[in-house]
């Protein structure tokens, strides 16, 4: 059951709030615990569900998260309470998605939910990783430890990920720009000198012809063509949503000429890094590998993972299995091996991830250097050509005038 309480604190504030609980003596005795005097209690009504939803479309930035998970950790080693750390995190955050999900957590942790637990319930801001590494952390009394290691696991996440992001900027510029204006080229300015080409008599270059006859088809159908457009990319979205559908596009990315060397090595570094968080905070390898299988981001590395989670089930080695699946390099599976045989598999990978993670940002500069002037001269070459074939009959005109 769910309800809805005002109280107020021995400051003299006033709360208000929502708790689940089977009963509502077992509301007042949580809020008596926390030192609130109870003002009014009921049960929420359906509709103040919605209440839920109110952030629901934002998304917490990851240096927040950050920010919050270093701050857990310093407070719980320094010796200070689960509830007093959530309390004044609660304060002390800005994110209102991210001080709405600390409060609720505070509360299941006060009610007596393990911390882990109280976390899963916010699966739209913690990932699997949090979750199962803070599951770790508890079990095995080393929280603080586990929390520092995640703050580091998020930091490099996000390093890479705004890395690529970045990059991908500038050729999304150049292209929908282009975009922009071979359509403007040929819808609007190409027009304009139809009639004067009509009435001069004269023959058109086969350019000229042709980009006329393209500019007539897409004045005449554009509506067609635009919602042409708009089906198939729903289309292929939904496609992307099935399981099967999704396999063949992340295959098809890992086999992209250029980028697909550099996606494949993205999915190592995220494999090695977050592999190794898990196994470095006391996570079993199979638990691990399971997690890695939802967090893989690839359905072809997931697929792999797998497999080789089934082989490692059956008393096989890791690096065995790994090397079977046919995705991961000779050099991963063996450091994995390597790993194993020495006692320092959690040391390997991340040794391992660090190295991907510098040939990931080499990488991405390298090809971002690339592809730069290759578009600018692709969109050179087409604007040109359009321009080209407007004026041309321009010049053939004036020098039969002349």
């Amino acid at each position: 059951m769910r309800f809805a309480y005002n109280v107020r604190t021995r400051q003299g504030k006033y709360l208000a709030g929502f708790l689940e609980a089977e009963n509502r003596e077992t509301v007042i005795q949580s809020l008596l615990a926390q030192n609130y005097s109870v003002l009014s209690l009921k049960e929420a009504s359906p509709s103040s569900k919605e209440i839920n939803l109110e952030f629901s479309f934002l998304k917490v930035k990851t240096k927040d998260l950050v920010v919050m998970t270093r701050q857990l950790a310093t407070m719980i080693s320094a010796g200070l309470s689960i509830l007093k750390c959530f309390s004044i995190l609660e304060k002390q955050t800005a994110d209102k998605k991210l001080k709405k999900a600390l409060g609720q957590i505070r509360q299941d942790i006060a009610e007596g939910m393990p911390m882990w637990k109280a976390v899963d319930k916010h699966r739209d801001i913690f990932s699997n990783v949090y979750i199962n590494m803070i599951k770790a952390g508890e079990l095995g009394g080393m929280l603080d430890e586990v929390l520092d290691k995640l703050a580091v696991y998020l930091e490099r996440e996000h390093e890479i990920s705004s890395k690529i992001k970045s990059a991908s900027v500038y050729p999304a510029i150049i292209s929908v720009f282009a975009v922009i204006m071979i359509i403007g080229l040929i819808t609007f300015v190409l027009p304009s000198f139809v009639d004067m080409f009509k009435s001069s008599g004269m023959d058109l270059p086969t350019p000229t012809r042709i980009l006329l006859a393209v500019s007539a088809f897409l004045r005449a159908f554009w509506m067609y063509l635009t919602g042409g457009i708009i089906l198939m990319v729903v289309g292929l979205k939904r496609m992307g949503k099935t399981p099967s559908g999704r396999y063949f596009f992340d295959n098809m990315y890992l086999h992209l000429p250029l980028l697909g060397k550099t996606i494949s090595r993205i999915n190592v570094a995220r494999f090695a890094r977050t592999m190794g968080t898990l196994v470095k905070a006391g996570i079993p390898i199979l638990q691990a590998l399971e997690v890695l299988q939802e967090v893989a981001g690839n359905a072809v590395i997931a697929r792999a993972i797998g497999k080789a989670r089934a082989s490692i089930s059956e008393g096989e080695s890791i690096a065995g299995p790994l090397e079977e699946t046919g995705v991961f390099e000779p050099m991963v599976t063996q450091m994995i091996s390597v790993g194993e045989e020495t006692g320092s598999l959690d040391d390997m990978l991340v040794r391992m991830s660090e190295y991907y993670e510098r040939e990931v940002m080499y990488m991405v500069d390298a090809l971002m250097a690339a592809i730069e002037p290759i578009l600018i001269v692709i969109v050179a070459l087409l604007v040109g050509g359009i321009v080209s074939a407007i004026l041309l009959p321009v010049f053939d005109l004036s020098t039969t005038l002349q």
